[in-house]
């Protein structure tokens, strides 16, 4: 809708601006419209007639123009920084997210690693490299993980939660698709909040986290980029 508006504004726009030259008292426009058409319309009145246009036009241009620089534009500034400010915070979620993660399936975290694998096929390759003959990296931050790090998880996606409730609720997306997406990951996130170390629970974390982090959607498997990164930059 926000898209269609900006399509009729535009074309607003270039008729106001057209009428301008064409209506002006100094007819230089309408003459080079008659050499090139060759078509001279015989208007009664026209003297009043292109004054009354001209004047609509000006005032349309005018109207138009502080839309613009007392609308549309600061709108513009303030969603470029929510989504700069969620950019950040998405990229500080995912960071501390794997720290935690690498301490519990290493025992230890090299200070570069986290950043190294925010990119979803290096986290991929990483946490199924096998670290036994039977499991992998990403069994054992699951059978490791305690009642500590599971709290420090769910404080960490809690945060990004509230960052992302906050551009939800303070800016005007206007795309659907990137609204809906972000909205379902932030009711994703809050059906986390209860889990804890049953079974059944580490396996709901699991799946959503892998999703996440390594990117997998049971519909489309592994896309080429990161989603969240994606509808982010879409808003």
């Amino acid at each position: 809708m926000k898209r269609l508006l900006d399509i009729v504004l535009v074309a607003i726009f270039i008729l106001c601006a057209a009428l301008l030259f064409l209506a002006h008292k100094d007819p230089f426009a309408r003459k080079a419209v008659y050499a090139y058409t060759g078509f001279r319309p015989i208007v009664p009145n026209a003297k009043a007639i292109y004054k009354i246009f001209y004047d609509l036009a000006v005032g349309a241009v005018i109207t138009l123009a502080f839309y613009v620089l007392v609308i549309r534009l600061p709108d513009y500034q303030r969603r470029q920084r929510l989504k700069g400010s969620l950019k950040r915070h998405y990229k500080a979620f995912r960071e501390d997210c794997i720290q935690i993660m690498l301490l519990v399936a290493d025992g230890s975290c090299s200070p570069d690693l986290p950043e190294t694998l925010i990119e979803q096929d290096k986290f991929r390759d990483y946490f199924k490299e096998k670290v036994t003959p039977n499991r992998d990296r990403w069994d054992e931050f699951l059978n490791n993980l305690d009642a500590h790090y599971l709290r420090e998880l769910l404080t960490g996606m809690e945060i990004f939660r509230d960052e992302l409730s906050f551009v939800l609720n303070n800016t005007d997306i206007p795309k659907d698709e990137p609204f809906e997406f972000l909205k379902r990951l932030s009711a994703a996130i809050y059906r986390m909040k209860d889990v804890t170390l049953d079974y059944d629970d580490k396996k709901f974390l699991a799946r959503f986290l892998w999703s996440v982090f390594a990117g997998w959607d049971p519909n489309t498997g592994y896309p080429k980029e990161d989603t969240v990164k994606k509808m982010i930059a879409a808003i």
